[in-house]
């Protein structure tokens, strides 16, 4: 078994790390939960037994590299369902206020591009609950709903009462 504390480096933000398409990486496919987590123990594609026990203040992310002994394995989030919500015109304050009123009520990470709000969803139904939740607002807006790696908005992602 794999014994990994941190990562030591990330394919997409370290320049010297190994590309994606390196095959000597096994994988590790991962959920968003799951790279929030401290302690875990997965199994790469390849079998290989891995322990995480991050250090303190350490948290995983897609494409991190794991180095141990002569393994190197990369770390994938997996994609997940998101509903995106696409503000049609800037002009209308009171438009992005509601938006923000709705999916603030249901406690939800966000990722903001744009004039584009995603969160993401764990059934189908919940489409149709939030479809009618934004019904005050519905000429104001698109709603769709893609399966992609949802990377929370920095400092959007803590709650607490």
């Amino acid at each position: 078994m794999l014994k990994i504390s941190a990562p030591s480096s990330n394919i997409f933000t370290d320049k010297d790390s190994p590309s994606m398409s390196n095959q000597n990486l096994e994988k590790l496919q991962m959920t968003r939960l799951d790279l929030a987590k401290r302690i875990l123990r997965k199994k790469t594609d390849r079998g290989t037994d891995v322990a995480i026990q991050l250090n303190d203040g350490v948290t995983l992310h897609h494409g991190d590299l794991l180095e141990a002994a002569d393994n190197k394995i990369l770390v994938e989030q997996l994609p997940e369902k998101v509903l995106c919500v696409k503000l049609k015109t800037l002009a209308d304050t009171n438009v992005s206020i509601m938006l923000g009123h709705i999916i603030g009520n249901r406690h939800r990470p966000i990722s903001i591009n744009n004039d584009t709000v995603c969160f993401p969803i764990q059934a189908d139904s919940e489409y149709d609950t939030f479809v009618k939740l934004f019904c005050e607002i519905a000429p104001h807006i698109e709603i769709t709903v893609q399966e992609k790696i949802f990377h929370p908005h920095a400092g959007a992602d803590i709650h607490g009462h």
